[in-house]
Parts: structure tokens; sequence; C-alpha cells
């Protein structure tokens, strides 16, 4: 606020201010402000004004006091001076400094400065001496962060908790002494105090720099790692596709939809140098993934279909890579589709800053066809030469340091995470921590399912040893023993903790009557299962914001993995249902489903998900198909065959196979094909159906790749009105 403005106001009070300048203002001025603030008397000011005032009067007190000064007798007195010593002689009243023996009388004591000059500079040295201390001790300055608790403000202001309480209740505001204020509320209730509010700056450490884990490298110890590879852009633009083409592989097929739902790395060679690429998931509920990739990055490739063009994805994927500070190559893909448009593409990027480096710009841009596996050396050189320009480097001879890109609790080998090794060296048996769970490397797997004794930097890697399953996201570090990692984990565990209990946020009086309000809201209660924490995390978060006037959309619980008897009962008692995304229930969850009368919903496809729930809250459910569970066969044997392929020996655990139905195959409780059966046999004999406790030979249609102890799950689809 302006001086002219704060004199504006103060002139509206109507009470004897009529000054123009805040420098005219006297002891009498601030003290009638402060009568008038004190009594509370109302008029047209706003209550911000009046806010802005309380401020303006305690700046002004604490500037003033400032100026109090000494002036020596041999100086010149011109007018601005004599205005200084007006100010000082106010304020000497204000602070009973009249009686004081070193400033009283300056009739005398000038007379005497005269003949004895030291004295007088020893007089003027006392003088700024005990004004000073006065100063100190009326200046009341409050430091804080971001937040203080309600018994941190009043130990800070000098007062009782329970004074501080009570005025917070008078304004609304119900708290107890450990509520936390921001600095907007502190800033408030300080001015009612004469406080002023200093936000202090705030340094926060990092998990390396806060355990002293991370580990100082000199120019001789770094070599030359390889480029890590992000490929980002808009859903079916053919990201995936693009890297399977790379790779000769078909990573493709088995994801559902045609769409990538997990992060996966890979490393190719190129010229006897390696470069490691980060899928990233394209549909818009994985944003938080695809960041997660964008961090970890060295290079950013953005694919843009060619007959397709610009998308709402491809923009914030090209947020996400400038937000991460990596270079952008952009993949023009598809151009052997008709209706490609090499030439709109460019243009449409140049609107975002990326200017094609034969425009003048210094953006490149490769002409791409993953199906045809056009140019794709010449995208992989082009990678190449991003990255020596870049001079990557790190310490391969140190501990571990990288980042979990995924991460899933397996059935039988427990928590398993996907890291990425972004410095030194991780070997088996080697001690780790990472977030809120630690462990020892018991097995490592590449991306082409090879054991390995150890991996270095840029290097991708499926590990198995934690004690739980860890983040996405979460940084791991390679450390001496498991004792320490133990204390790091309980102490990350115990701040993690005390910072929950510090963010549950105090409500005002009128809140609390609206949360009775809120009590007669119908809430749709789900229990969300899925095969990785990412997955989790992106449908919870797209979940959350569904919900209409009438109902609300309430996660109660959340985890990877199959769904358990545990989730069935806790969706009995809470009235929930549940959604499975890409995992299947277990056979004891299944029959205390089907015992409680409690709906479960299987996905493979985020869309059907979100539609699906959308739909229920809003009401408009149309005609759908429902599944009916059949029966359940385990595969006890492989038989090859040389024309038909391979047929699974089964024994029939649960209800019935029927032929012609279709089919999941599950391993480890996770679906790794859905399809139809080719075939149902009883010996050499076709079968319509085989019931539990029999065997039977099964063949699947299109898929070969099973394996002892899979199950084939078989169920039909019935239409039904919801």
């Amino acid at each position: 606020m302006s001086s002219k403005e704060l004199m504006d106001i103060l002139d509206k009070l109507k009470i004897g201010i009529t000054g123009k300048h805040l420098s005219v203002l006297n002891a009498d001025d601030i003290k009638k402000v402060e009568e008038y603030l004190v009594k509370g008397k109302k008029d047209d000011i706003a209550t911000n004004s009046e806010k802005e005032i309380k401020k303006e009067v305690v700046k002004l007190k604490k500037t003033d006091i400032k100026k109090v000064h000494t002036n020596d007798e041999n100086s010149e007195i011109n007018s601005d001076e004599h205005i200084k010593n007006n100010k000082t002689n106010k304020h000497k009243k204000n602070f009973n400094l009249e009686n004081t023996n070193s400033l009283n009388n300056n009739s005398k004591h000038n007379n005497k400065s005269k003949d004895h000059p030291k004295k007088n500079k020893k007089d003027n040295i006392l003088k700024e001496k005990v004004v000073n201390e006065v100063v100190v001790e009326d200046i009341k300055v409050i430091k804080m962060c971001e937040e203080l608790t309600v018994k941190e403000l009043a130990d800070k202001m000098k007062i009782n908790s329970s004074e501080l309480l009570k005025k917070l209740f008078l304004k609304g505001k119900v708290l107890n002494i450990n509520s936390i204020l921001n600095c907007e509320e502190v800033e408030e209730i300080a001015i009612e105090y004469e406080y002023l509010v200093e936000q202090e700056e705030i340094l926060e450490e990092t998990y390396g720099e806060k355990f002293n884990l991370e580990e100082v490298d000199t120019e001789e110890n770094l070599e030359e790692r390889p480029p890590v590879i992000t490929i980002m852009g808009h859903v079916d633009h053919g990201k995936t596709s693009l890297l399977d083409a790379i790779r000769k592989t078909s990573v493709t097929q088995g994801e559902a939809g045609g769409i990538t739902q997990k992060i996966g790395a890979y490393q190719v060679n190129k010229d006897g140098k390696k470069i490691t690429f980060i899928d990233t998931p394209g549909h818009e509920a994985f944003t938080e993934m695809r960041v997660r990739g964008a961090k970890v990055t060295d290079i950013a490739i953005l694919v843009v279909a060619a007959d397709d063009g610009v998308m709402s994805q491809t923009v914030e994927a090209i947020s996400h890579a400038k937000e991460a500070n990596v270079p952008i190559i952009v993949a023009v893909n598809k151009i052997d589709k008709p209706g490609a448009d090499v030439m709109r593409i460019k243009q449409e990027l140049t609107e975002y800053n990326l200017v094609p480096v034969d425009w003048g710009g210094d953006t490149e841009f490769v002409e791409v066809s993953a199906k045809k596996l056009l140019n794709l050396d010449n995208l992989l050189e082009t990678i190449l030469l991003t990255a020596e320009i870049q001079e990557l480097k790190a310490n391969p001879n140190k501990r571990a340091k990288g980042v979990v890109l995924e991460s899933r609790l397996d059935p039988q080998i427990g928590p398993v995470a996907y890291l990425l090794v972004q410095e030194g060296s991780l070997h088996i048996g080697d001690p780790f921590v990472v977030g809120e769970t630690y462990g020892k490397v018991r097995a490592m797997l590449d991306d082409r399912g090879v054991k390995r004794q150890q991996v270095t930097m840029s290097e991708p890697i499926e590990i198995t040893g934690f004690n739980s399953v860890p983040e996405a996201g979460d940084v791991f570090y390679a450390i001496k023993n498991e004792k320490q990692c133990k204390k790091i984990v309980e102490e990350v565990i115990k701040d993690k903790k005390i910072k929950e209990l510090n963010k549950r946020k105090h409500i005002s009086l009128d809140e609390l009557h609206q949360r009775l309000e809120d009590e007669k809201l119908k809430e749709l209660k789900i229990i969300l299962k899925g095969d990785s924490k990412g997955s989790v995390e992106a449908l919870k978060d797209m979940l959350n914001k569904i919900s209409n006037e009438e109902v609300k959309v309430n996660i109660i619980h959340s985890s990877p993995g199959a769904v358990t008897e545990g989730d069935i009962k806790l969706a009995g008692a809470s009235d929930a249902i549940v959604i499975a995304f890409n995992v299947r229930p277990t056979t004891k969850a299944r029959y205390e489903a089907e015992k409680e009368n409690i709906e479960i919903r299987t996905y493979n496809v985020v869309y059907h998900v979100t539609k699906d729930i959308e739909e229920a809250v809003k009401g408009m459910l149309s005609p759908i198909f429902k599944e009916v569970y059949q029966g359940r066969a385990e595969i006890r044997k492989i038989f090859k065959m040389t024309k038909i392929g391979n047929i699974g020996g089964s024994f029939v655990i649960d209800g019935r196979i029927k032929k012609n139905s279709q089919i999941r195959v599950l391993r480890n409780g996770i679906i790794i094909h859905e399809g139809e059966l080719n075939s149902l046999k009883r010996y050499n004999d076709d079968a319509n159906e085989v019931i539990v406790g029999l065997e039977c030979g099964i063949t699947i249609d299109n898929y070969n790749d099973i394996k002892e102890g899979d199950i084939i799950e078989s169920f039909i689809m019935e239409e039904i009105e919801r």
C-alpha cells in the first residue's frame, strides 16, 4: 500500500488525522489509529483495509524508531534535520527518555559541549546506545518458513496458548495447539499483537543429503555413460511401436487395447554404443507416470503421427520435457500412411518453439515409419549425436544410485521393482535404501530376462529383495550395511508421520456446519486393486475427480496385487464395490464375494474404468454385458504338437470349463492373455464341457505361451440392463 493510499484511508476514519504523507505522523497520530482499531469502530472501510492499516502502523513504528538519532552541535541544521529532530523528540517522549540523565536538559548539555567536545561525543554515543536498546526491545518480529503451529506462534509472541486459541475461536476457527497456521493466518494474528512477520528461506534437504548418501565425484573418476531416452507423445501415435521396431520385439501386442500402461525401460546397441529407452504411457490417466519418465531422461523423443498432428498430450509431453530441461528430438511417425503431412507437423510445432534445424531452429526432426522400419538408423544416429554434445558422464566405481521406474507385489517372490541405475554399479547382495523401504539385492533380471550379477550406469534392471513395495519415482541408494538401512527408514517413516499429522486441515465453524450437511451426500465406495503401484495411483487420481452434486466417489482402499479375501471382507463391511485393473481375485476371494454378494468389476483398459464409474455416478447407465464366471482349470503339463501347438494338460479345480467360452490366462494372479478356447478334449474326444475334478486338454486360439501352473479361467458375457 502506498503512502498516499494509506493517508486517504486514515482521513476517512474521521479520527482527526489530515496529513498528506506518512512522514508527518507523530506518536499521537499513531495512538489515535491504535485506539480506533482496539475499540473496533466500524465505518465504510473494508476489513482488508483495516488489516493494511495495522501492518503500516507496525511498520511505521519500526521505521521511525530506526530514525531516532542525535545530532552533533557542530553539524549544520537544515530543514530536513529539523524534521528529524522533531521526530526524535516525539519518540523520546514515547519511550520516556526525557528523564534519562544523558539526554535531558539540552541547553545545559549544549553549553557544556563547547568546553568539552570529547564529552559531547561520548554523550552522543551513550544516547545512541540507550535508544538502540529501547528499539531492540520494541520492534517485535516473528520469523517463520511456511507454517507454524498454534503453540509455536503463541511461544514466539510470548502469550498463553489458551489465549490465542480463544481469540481464534472468536474468529470462527476451531483449532487446537497442534493445528497448523499458514503464513497469511500468522500475519493476520501477528498484526493484532503488533508483530511483523518475516519469511525465512526454506532450504530443503534431499533424501541423499539428509542421510549423507551422496558421494562426491572428481573429473578423473567420471566415464562416458549411455544416454537415457524417453519416448513421449499422444496416445496411439506409435510410441511403443517405434520402440518395438527398434528392439525388433512385439511389446505392443501384449498391451491392452494397444495402449502402454506401464513404464518399460530397454537397452539397444547402435554401432557398439548403448542407448537406454524409457517407454512412458500415452493415456492421460498416466500423466504422473510420464512425469517420472521425464525426470530421469537425458533426451526426449517426441513422437507425432504424420496423419494426425499435434494433440493435447503432445503439448503436455512438450511441457514435461521442457520442465525437465532436456533436449527434444521430434520423430514424425507413420509417414507411410495416406494423408501424412510432415510440413503441417513442423508448422504446428513451431507454435511451441520447436523449430526444425532446416528452418533455422535447433530442434532435430526425423521422419520415420515404425511399421515399415523406415529411417530408424537415422533416428538412432541423431540420438547419439545429441548425447555426444551433452557429454554425459558418471562414476561407475562407486555405490549405486538410481530411481524406481515401476514397482509391484508378486504373490510368489514378494516386492519387485524396476530400476534405472544412474550412477555407480549395483551388485547382488548390496544393501540398499529407497524411500520408506530397504533391503538387500537378491536377484537381478535385465530387460531381456537375463540374470545379472552386476549392472552399471544407465542400465534398467528388475530387482527383488525389498522389505516392502517401494514407491515409483523414489531415489534408491546402495549403502554400506543393512543396519544403516533400517535406521534411515525408521527416521523417514517417523518424519512422514509428523508431516501427515501437521497437514490435517483445521475447519472453521462454517465449514463444520457444511460438513454436517455433506453427510447427506451419497457415496460410491470403491476398493481399487491393480497390477502395479503406478497403475493404481493413476486410476485413483482419475476416479477421485469423478463426482456430481449427489454422489461422491470415495476410494476407501487401494493397493497393487490380486484381489484378496481381506479386500472382499472390507468391501462387505463398508458396502463398497471392488475394481480390479489387470488383476483377478484369488479363488478364496471369489468364494467370499459370491457368499457376501460383493460386486467385483474387472478391467484391463483404463477408459472402461472411468467410463463405467462416470456413468454410474451420473445415473446414465445403459445396457451392458456382464461377465458370468464359469470355472477354472490349472495347467499341470504342456504337450507340444507340431501342427496344433501347445496343449495344456489341465485339471478343473472349480466350476466347469465350456467349449467355445471366453477365457483368460492367469499367472501369479496377473492376467497375461484374454481370448477364446480353440479346443476342449477329454482324452482323444471333443468335449462340450468338463466339470470340477476332471482332467482335460485345452488349446487356446492364437496363443501358445502357456506354462505349467497357469490358471485358465472360463467365462461368458451376458447382456443385461443396469
